[in-house]
């Protein structure tokens, strides 16, 4: 009667386990026209909750950056896309910083360096849907790309880095 009862409850604990399904993205970065990358990269991989905030953060700065700069902006118009390509910067440092407090010794999982080429892989990555940002170099200069992701198989998810913000 013991022996059945254990058995029964080993067999209930082992039901009651979630197992999370996981997968693999795998990237590149490309930059553009006959740039190259030569040196890492910083990519990140935003679940939900962090590209909300990224992009909470993103708004505020740019809303605060537009009224701190704007006699700036009327005499050169160019002079916005530097602007706005700081407010990128600052605000996904701010969600790495974010990332490593809250996740400690996780946040490797989630904050990656690239090969000196722009390639970069992810591993266990819970289902769901993600934003890839890659902050960088290349041929001297600054650049962001982003590109979202769904994973939703166990099958390697292959990406490529295209989208350039400011």
């Amino acid at each position: 009667m013991l022996k059945s009862l254990l058995v029964a409850a080993l067999f209930a604990a082992a039901l009651s386990e979630k197992t999370v399904e996981s997968g693999i993205i795998v990237g590149s970065v490309d930059p553009p026209g006959s740039l190259t990358v030569s040196e890492p990269l910083q990519i990140v991989l935003l679940s939900p909750p962090y590209v909300e905030l990224w992009e909470g953060d993103l708004q505020k700065r740019l809303d605060s950056y537009w009224e701190r700069y704007k006699p700036a902006f009327a005499q050169n118009k160019e002079y916005f896309t530097e602007i706005s390509r700081m407010a990128y910067l600052d605000s996904i440092q701010f969600v790495v910083n974010r990332i490593r407090r809250d996740l400690r010794e996780g946040a490797a999982a989630f904050i990656r360096q690239s090969s000196s080429e722009g390639r970069f892989e992810f591993k266990d990555v819970p289902f769901g849907d993600y934003k890839v940002i890659a902050m960088g170099r290349a041929s001297g200069q600054n650049f962001i790309w982003q590109e979202p992701i769904a994973v939703q198989s166990s099958i390697p998810q292959f990406i490529e880095l295209k989208s350039r913000l400011p």
